[in-house]
């Protein structure tokens, strides 16, 4: 049957491809070369695909969503991310009482900004509609590690670890409870009725629809082992797998979908694992190689990306937040090495290629890789960056986008302002805004990469564009905390005093503000 659909004529595949959801469309694309051609020569299809990227869901599908519709909610949607943009406040608030000035994990997802702060877990809706909070407790002599929340599947998830942070382990073939995993319901607070416990300590977690991913190091004897756990939330399920690939102690991972995972090593290897489909057992596919360091650097990795998930959600009334597809993904690695620091913008789109399928592990240099699906910036410690999809938001000092491969300095001590730029690196949309936009502009909204002559991986010449905007009203500097960047919404956070002050806001043009 699969053979029969397969030879029918390009036009009638696309028309029956139209007829699914935007999301199995996607994987249709991924899996089948056949597929992925019609959906590529198919202006609907691709429309289609671009809507759901962008998060642009006015009805549960797409399907009745005229063609005329789709191209008018693609033009407004590039017009709002344009140079002369504004911010237009749509939700102010202050949360929590904190004693003192330390950094605490924020979040954003379909909607809903989390916080998790001396043992409370805040929760507010950007419309400001909905308002939570309550004391995660600890419990019989364990502390707060982790929190985690899934506002589709109505889902906290809560990791407790025992004191002392060290364990002796005596006899290392046995478990020794360390760390608990809870699952309560976002909305009520009630828990789960299955609970997953786990034995070995917990360094970094993720959640997707079915799976918590946990990513532990075991120190035992003088040698030092890298390992994952997979825990099925719904029915407690749990079992553990050494990586014993080029990874350490130090590594950083992304969840990319269901079924893959990236490891990031201390010396930037991108190790890429598939996840098998029944028990979660991580299989070495890849590993991508970064540029040669030019000096013995000791370089420190921050990872920024969107996860890519798919599942049933109890919440319908929410927004997706995900993107269904890895060709409208980028990754971004904040490579730390003063003074030589960069941004590495990672295309996804190469962890669902040939090396995927590849049944022994392969090592791909970065002269086979780099060079076609990268851009690389110059970066600073004290400049933020968030990640939605293809668009990286980046605070900078200036309200001027700077040429490429210029020297960027820190926020200062005095500084009084500092800007929100928006940098998108969708192929797709790049490709129609180069048929639109006026090329005589002062400032131009696609930019170009030129060479970049300082960095920690010596000259680097790369010569992809993208498209810059800038957010023209300004921000304090003075005790800002964190950006966040989901759809088309900014999400900051100040911390004048002992409150947190939230401020979300909305990109307009400048007839959108005097209304």
């Amino acid at each position: 049957m699969t053979v029969g659909f397969l030879s029918l004529p390009t036009e009638l595949i696309c028309r029956i491809l139209l007829l699914l959801t935007p999301g199995d469309l996607s994987r249709c694309a991924i899996t089948c070369r056949t597929v992925c051609d019609a959906a590529r020569n198919s202006v609907h299809i691709q429309y289609k695909l671009e809507l759901y990227a962008q998060g642009i869901t006015e009805t549960a599908t797409l399907d009745s969503i005229t063609f005329s519709r789709k191209t008018y909610l693609l033009k407004k949607l590039a017009s709002l991310w344009r140079s002369d943009f504004h911010a237009k406040i749509i939700f102010l608030g202050a949360v929590g009482h904190f004693m003192e000035r330390v950094p605490r994990p924020q979040s954003v997802k379909c909607g809903l900004w989390w916080m998790l702060g001396d043992d409370n877990l805040f929760i507010r809706s950007c419309d400001g509609n909905v308002e939570l909070s309550w004391t995660v407790l600890p419990s019989q002599g364990r502390f707060v590690r982790s929190v985690i929340v899934d506002p589709l599947q109505d889902l906290v998830v809560t990791v407790l670890l025992s004191f002392p942070v060290s364990l002796h382990v005596p006899h290392p073939g046995q478990d020794h409870r360390i760390f608990q995993v809870e699952f309560r319901l976002a909305s009520s607070k009630l828990p789960y009725v299955d609970s997953a416990f786990t034995s070995l300590e917990c360094t970094h977690t993720f959640d997707e629809p079915d799976r918590i991913v946990v990513l532990y190091y075991l120190n035992l004897h003088r040698t030092g082992d890298l390992f994952i756990r997979i825990i099925d939330w719904r029915t407690g399920h749990a079992k553990s797998y050494p990586l014993r690939d080029p990874v350490g102690s130090k590594s950083n991972f992304h969840l990319v979908d269901e079924q893959k995972i990236v490891l990031i090593g201390e010396q930037g290897h991108l190790a890429l694992y598939t996840l098998h489909e029944l028990d979660g057992s991580p299989q070495h596919r890849a590993t991508y190689l970064l540029a040669d360091l030019q000096r013995s650097f000791r370089l420190k990795f921050v990872v920024y990306a969107t996860p890519l998930f798919h599942g049933t959600a109890a919440r319908p009334d929410l927004m997706p937040a995900y993107v269904p597809s890895l060709e409208s993904q980028i990754m971004v690695l904040q490579v730390l090495c003063h003074p030589w620091s960069i941004i590495l913008v990672i295309d996804m789109v190469i962890f669902s290629r040939q090396a995927v399928h590849s049944e022994t592990p392969v090592e791909i240099p970065w002269s086979d890789w780099g060079p076609q699906y990268t851009w690389c910036f110059p970066s600073h410690w004290s400049h933020q960056i968030s990640v939605f999809g293809s668009k990286m938001a980046h605070t900078l000092p200036w309200n001027c986008i700077p040429e490429s491969g210029a020297t960027l300095e820190g926020f200062s001590d005095d500084q009084g302002h500092f800007y929100v730029h928006i940098w998108n690196f969708n192929k797709r949309l790049i490709a129609r805004a180069e048929n639109t936009y006026d090329r005589s502009s002062p400032d131009p909204h696609i930019r170009k990469l030129g060479q970049l002559t300082q960095s920690c991986f010596g000259d680097m010449i790369l010569t992809h564009h993208y498209t810059a905007t800038v957010c023209r009203t300004p921000f304090m500097a003075n005790r800002f905390e964190r950006l966040l960047l989901e759809q088309d919404r900014l999400i900051l956070s100040w911390l004048p005093t002992s409150s947190l002050d939230i401020q979300m806001v909305y990109p307009v043009i400048d007839m959108d503000l005097a209304e």
